[in-house]
């Protein structure tokens, strides 16, 4: 059984992925670049542009998570989001 100081390093070295910058956060990448960390709101607003809008194709899903976070974005479920707004 995990012990309570495990969860609490486990939750202390995730945060320091994590900057508050002013009153936006973000996420800091292996290779040290911060990426702004969206909400739901506004990750589902970037999914339809980038998927529908600005790439005129549609994209798979690795390809729209490189193009995102190479125009400075982040969010913890990317990812799933993607494969989720194919299929809805």
């Amino acid at each position: 059984m995990p012990r309570a100081d495990d969860s609490v390093q486990r939750i202390c070295y995730k945060a320091m992925r994590y900057a508050l910058i002013g009153d936006d956060m973000f996420y800091r990448t292996l290779e040290r670049l911060l990426l702004k960390c969206l909400g739901p709101i506004e990750s589902n607003r970037l999914l339809h542009e980038v998927h529908e809008v600005n790439c005129g194709t549609h994209q798979s899903a690795h390809k729209m998570k490189w193009l995102i976070r190479r125009s400075g974005y982040y969010w913890p479920t990317m990812l799933e989001d993607y494969f989720k707004y194919y299929k809805g």
